[in-house]
């Protein structure tokens, strides 16, 4: 595969500003590994029409909920997978509802995991071993996608989010993104400290080093046509799930939680 040699430039953007046309001069729209210096950032790399119609059927048939409007474009987004606490919506370790739900959407995800574990292992071994290790030693078998460093999975329609790194995901990860898009102008990954932006085509899988590189999505824009839609499918393990205890004992911890709460109103 061909590689694409970068350097770091002095770049003029702020976290949590919005990708702009000036933050890059060259768009990489083919297959190739991003290199700075010896060390891979990233790889680039078009996925077989077999493996994109069944992530196309998934995009388009999962139950969304909208989250806001990018000018006139809703945001939708569906995830699928394990799910670590928050204390303000679900205060216990869980599988989403989609995963309940929409089981053939889910099967349809775990099986593009052989691909797409197939090129981190060919291109990036070492780092696809050490995540995969981590998973294993870390993260309970209940919330684990087996044989893969996943438990979480998130397809995102016309997010252009903007600059950020990966905090949230298992420490030096790679981050994993999908894109299935038709009749959208626009979305291109912008790497801005590199000068670069990926296309970001339909059927274009990039792995890279997202907890490292700074990173965002150009504004998207319709074509034509009513059928327009720009998803991203992220794969990923959040962090927080190595706190998460196996799923009979997260559903009695939530039971006492509940108890205790029910106390202390009774008590004040």
């Amino acid at each position: 595969m061909k590689t694409v040699k970068l350097k770091k430039k002095k770049a003029k953007y702020e976290m949590g500003g919005s990708p702009k046309k000036s933050h890059y001069s060259i768009v990489i729209d083919e297959d190739c590994i991003l290199l700075d210096g010896d060390k891979v950032i990233g790889v680039y790399i078009k996925i077989p029409q077999t493996e994109l119609l069944s992530l196309r059927k998934v995009a388009l048939n999962t139950k969304y909920s909208e989250t806001y409007r990018t000018s006139s474009l809703p945001t939708k987004s569906s995830v699928f997978g394990s799910q670590p606490r928050n204390a303000l919506r679900n205060d216990y370790c869980r599988l989403t509802i989609n995963t309940i739900d929409e089981v053939d959407n889910f099967k349809r995800l775990l099986k593009f995991q052989d691909y797409l574990c197939s090129i981190y292992k060919k291109y990036l071994p070492n780092d696809y071993n050490n995540e995969l290790k981590w998973v294993n030693d870390n993260v309970e078998e209940d919330y684990r996608f087996s044989g893969t460093p996943y438990t979480s999975i998130n397809v995102n329609v016309n997010h252009a989010i903007k600059y950020h790194i990966d905090k949230g995901n298992v420490k030096n990860s790679y981050s994993n993104i999908i894109i299935v898009k038709n009749n959208i102008s626009g979305g291109e990954l912008v790497l801005p400290d590199y000068g670069v932006a990926l296309s970001q085509c339909d059927g274009f899988m990039a792995i890279i080093k997202g907890q490292e590189v700074p990173h965002g999505v150009m504004p998207i824009k319709q074509t034509s046509g009513k059928d327009y839609y720009r998803a991203s499918i992220v794969y990923y393990t959040p962090s927080l799930i190595r706190k998460c205890l196996p799923y009979k004992e997260e559903v009695k911890r939530l039971q006492q939680i509940k108890v205790t709460r029910a106390r202390n109103r009774a008590y004040n």
